[in-house]
């Protein structure tokens, strides 16, 4: 009896598109879509809440009943303060990285610790070995010395030292 199951009835989704499919669900909303549906309601309440808090007169909201409420000086003050404390997280966070930051002369910004430098260039034969890369293939992964980069940036082919012409205007 229990071979003969349908897939759909084991719980696997049917092959058909996410946007269909989501459409014509039978069991309803998923507790995320109702939690999400439920804060959106509480923070249009909430919003609308503190509007009236902060813009109907002290009066009028004794009138309609409402006898406790804080002073109308943290209608501004919350959010100011919440701005100023925005701002210096961001101050901070930006602090705390520069302090992280290595030294200009730090070893370990040349060389990495557990970096893979090729003992020859990659063309060469002698290098090749039994884990090496086939000629014509992309080669492995590799950190680059730092006299190569050298060369390429500040040499030209021939060895000369390329200096970088400036234009007058």
């Amino acid at each position: 009896a229990g071979m003969g199951r349908r897939r759909e009835s084991l719980g696997a989704a049917p092959a058909e598109p996410i946007g269909k499919r989501a459409a014509t669900l039978p069991q309803g909303a998923s507790p995320a879509e109702a939690y999400g549906f439920v804060g959106f309601v509480l923070t249009g309440v909430s919003f609308v809440a503190y509007l009236a808090w902060a813009f109907i007169p002290d009066e009028t909201l004794e009138s309609l009943g409402v006898h406790y409420y804080p002073d109308k000086y943290w209608a501004l003050a919350v959010p100011v303060w919440l701005f100023a404390l925005g701002l210096y997280v961001a101050w901070a966070y930006e602090g705390v990285n520069l302090l992280s930051v290595r030294a200009e002369d730090d070893e370990d910004l040349i060389a990495e610790v557990g970096g893979s430098i090729p003992a020859r260039a990659p063309n060469d034969e002698k290098a090749r070995g039994g884990d090496a890369d086939p000629p014509g293939s992309v080669p492995s992964i590799h950190d680059v010395p730092l006299e190569e980069v050298s060369r390429v940036l500040y040499r030209t082919p021939g060895g000369a030292r390329r200096v970088r012409k400036r234009r007058v205007a």
